[in-house]
This record gives structure tokens, C-alpha cells and sequence, in this order.
């Protein structure tokens, strides 16, 4: 086979490998720090509830309370939780979509936006999962999730769906006409 039919891979550029290292040092980090003050974050969580009633829907019933509460400090458990895992894994796919970026690109141009796209949207996704679990004491779950949504998933997810469709895109468009060249 030649060049042509197997390209070179490039390396990501240095500033998305960074970005997706950072990543996946921050999940280590928070999962890790999960484990680490677990009860101080349901402490805090907790008393930031219980100085909001109204916004949680407490009554002032113990029985009901505690039910609300432990729904809502469930869900601020797996907001943390979720954050880890994504973390890692949109570091992980960071790193692996923008080397295939900066192998499959027509131009120098269309790499660098590429890259730009694939890591902004990749590193900023996750962070909703930490937005959405900082919320859930202030604002409810329900008000959390949709900020969450509108500031970060939203935003940084839709940055990485139309990135990778484009990846695709060119992809595809350079497979057709490597396959066009060959012999």
C-alpha cells in the first residue's frame, strides 16, 4: 500500500492535549476528592438545602423532608459521579477525534477549527455534570438541571455533535477521494 492509502497519523496539537490531560486529571481528581469528602459535601449540601425550604419543597415535616432531601442529595451524588466518568471519557475522545483532525484535514484552516470545535466542546461538556451537582442545593434539581442545560450542555454538547459531523464529513470526503486516486 502507499502513503496516499495509509496516511501519517499526526499527533493533536499541543493545546487540545493539554486540554483533554486537564480533563482527565480533573476527573481523577474530583472522583478521588468524591470518595476523599464525601460527608463534607453532603453536609454542605445538606445545610444549603435546609437554609432554602421553600426552593426544595420542604414542609416541616421530618418524614417528608428527609424524603425530598434524600432524592435531591442523590442526584447531587450523581451529578459528581457523572462528571468523573465524562470527564475521562471526553478527555479520552478529545484526544482521539482531534489526532484523527489533524491526520484527515484538507487544510491547515479547516484542521484548526477542527481541533478548536472537537476540544472546546469536548472539555466543556462535562462541567455541566459539575454546574448541575453545584445547583442542586441552591436551585432544586429540576432548576439546577435546566440552567445546567442552558449554560453548558447545550452550548459545549452541541459544539461536539456538529464537530463530530464534520469530522465525518471530511472524513468521508478524503476516504472518496483517496479512493478515487488509487489504482
Amino acid at each position: 500500500m502507499t502513503e496516499a492509502a495509509h496516511p501519517t497519523w499526526r499527533l493533536p496539537p499541543t493545546p487540545a492535549l493539554l486540554v483533554a490531560l486537564l480533563l482527565i486529571a480533573c476527573a481523577e481528581i474530583g472522583g478521588a476528592s468524591m470518595v476523599r469528602f464525601k460527608l463534607e459535601l453532603a453536609r454542605w449540601a445538606r445545610g444549603t438545602m435546609l437554609a432554602r425550604p421553600e426552593i426544595h419543597g420542604l414542609v416541616g415535616v421530618r418524614d417528608v423532608d428527609e424524603q425530598i432531601m434524600d432524592e435531591a442529595l442523590t442526584r447531587f451524588d450523581g451529578g459528581l459521579r457523572l462528571f468523573h466518568m465524562h470527564a475521562e471519557g471526553m478527555g479520552t475522545i478529545v484526544i482521539l477525534t482531534t489526532m484523527v483532525a489533524a491526520t484527515w484535514a484538507p487544510t491547515p484552516g479547516w484542521r484548526r477549527t477542527l481541533v478548536a470545535l472537537l476540544t472546546v466542546g469536548g472539555a466543556g461538556y462535562p462541567l455541566g455534570y459539575l454546574v448541575w451537582a453545584g445547583l442542586i442545593p441552591l436551585r432544586g434539581v429540576e432548576d439546577g438541571k435546566r440552567l445546567a442545560e442552558w449554560l453548558v450542555w447545550i452550548p459545549f454538547g452541541g459544539t461536539t455533535i456538529v464537530a463530530m459531523w464534520l469530522l465525518v464529513g471530511t472524513l468521508a470526503l478524503q476516504l472518496r477521494g483517496r479512493s478515487r486516486t488509487a489504482p
